[in-house]
């Protein structure tokens, strides 16, 4: 079994405005880790952070990404640890500035890079590039490559799917339950209208 899941840290705005967009309210209801369908929690750095288990928010869809960036900063993370695929990109003001991909089924050295990737992106390539290379002569236990994208999402917002939240509570995450659509699923006309 292995992590299946997206997320997104956004910083700008109050946590309330973010679960606004997405149609979600908090329950109040705490956990130590992401296991609910859809939690928040606020993150160091002012970034606040939703983990949504079956993307039911569509937070890998460029559309919604682009409308949640509108004078904020976004990062997402996609993580499919059964395929070891993985992606993260980095939106500003509506604008995709990077995206990272990798697919195992595809190439284990493959990295699919768009844009220009933050500060720290090269030195976390050529790290992980290091260890795989090392690692050539062994049996494959650990694809490298497929870290790339996670760690460069993590160095930004300081949240990995599979490390607890350094200094936080053990009960940082809250679980958020779906009351409306997300502003994102608007109809045209209402989005045009701003209604």
């Amino acid at each position: 079994m292995g992590f299946s899941l997206t997320w997104v840290a956004v910083r700008g705005g109050t946590p309330q405005a973010i679960l606004e967009h997405f149609g979600l309210r908090g329950t109040g209801q705490r956990e130590e880790s992401p296991e609910a369908e859809i939690t928040g929690a606020e993150l160091p750095d002012g970034w606040y952070l939703i983990v949504d288990q079956h993307d039911r928010l569509r937070l890998t869809d460029d559309r919604v990404l682009r409308e949640l960036a509108q004078s904020r900063d976004v990062v997402m993370c996609f993580v499919e640890e059964h395929v070891m695929c993985s992606a993260a990109a980095g939106w500003r003001d509506g604008e995709r500035l990077w995206s990272l991909h990798h697919e195992a089924g595809e190439s284990a050295a493959a990295l699919q890079i768009q844009g220009r990737p933050p500060a720290g992106f090269d030195g976390i390539r050529d790290r992980l590039s290091a260890q795989r290379t090392a690692s050539a002569g062994e049996e494959p236990k650990v694809d490298y490559i497929w870290d790339i994208p996670v760690e460069v999402a993590a160095a930004l917002t300081g949240y990995r799917h599979d490390q607890d939240l350094p200094g936080e509570p053990k009960d940082a995450f809250e679980i958020l339950v779906q009351v409306d659509k997300p502003s994102g699923n608007r109809a045209w006309w209402r989005r045009l209208l701003g209604a």
